[in-house]
């Protein structure tokens, strides 16, 4: 079945000599078709969490293994290439490129995959325009709305057609009616793929959606309930 598994998963930072633990003793089973989300405090190690299952950065101990491939395992080259292969990343605060226009900054991984324009348009105009950015795509990022901004990332995120999609915050700069259109889409897609979500969040909108809650405290995850769903 594998899934996503991860074992006893330790992350900590030292600062100025100190020592600080951010994830401590995690243990996460998740089944392929499922969104889970994970609530918790500013600093309770959620963000870190996400880059840590994402090779992003690497951990202390334990493993984490995505349908059987052991991402803490490999380097920091195979792990870029995982990540770009595999997952679609959906930033708290959209990480796009200023400098670039928003059709540019949408088809960045398509491009360092090397698709052809005739493909990279044919993936992203109908993205463009589900999430009502195809007027945008002209423009600059700081031309955009923090929700333009958002919409466009996702965009992005879904642009290499993955399996596992990390969301952080994604819908703090949209109002209900976009949440639940993107929360709606994003579980169609996960459930079409056979794939993971795993989203951080504190917008309770997100539990009619969710098959497994979790909370983080204190660096530790503990699962709280089944979602609505």
């Amino acid at each position: 079945m594998h899934g996503l598994a991860v074992k006893n998963l330790y992350k900590s930072y030292t600062i100025e000599k100190n020592n600080y633990e951010v994830n401590k003793d995690i243990n996460l089973s998740v089944p392929p078709a499922s969104l889970v989300w994970i609530y918790g405090n500013s600093g309770a190690g959620k963000s870190t969490f996400l880059n840590v299952i994402t090779g992003i950065d690497t951990p202390d101990a334990g493993s984490v293994s995505w349908d059987g491939s052991e991402i803490n395992t490999m380097n920091v080259n195979k792990r870029a290439q995982f990540r770009l292969e595999h997952f679609g990343l959906i930033f708290q605060f959209f990480e796009l490129i200023k400098a670039q226009t928003i059709y540019e900054n949408a088809a960045l991984p398509l491009k360092i995959t090397r698709k052809s324009k005739k493909e990279i348009d044919a993936v992203l105009f109908p993205l463009f325009e589900y999430f009502d950015v195809r007027s945008l795509i002209r423009k600059k990022p700081d031309q955009l709305s923090g929700g333009e901004k958002q919409r466009v990332s996702i965009v992005r995120a879904l642009s290499t057609n993955p399996r596992y999609i990390i969301a952080d915050e994604i819908t703090s700069s949209l109002d209900t009616k976009r949440s639940h259109q993107v929360y709606g889409y994003l579980r169609s897609y996960i459930k079409g793929k056979n794939g993971i979500g795993i989203f951080v969040s504190h917008d309770p909108i997100i539990s009619e959606y969710a098959d497994t809650v979790y909370s983080m405290q204190a660096g530790c995850l503990m699962e709280q309930r089944q979602g609505d769903r």
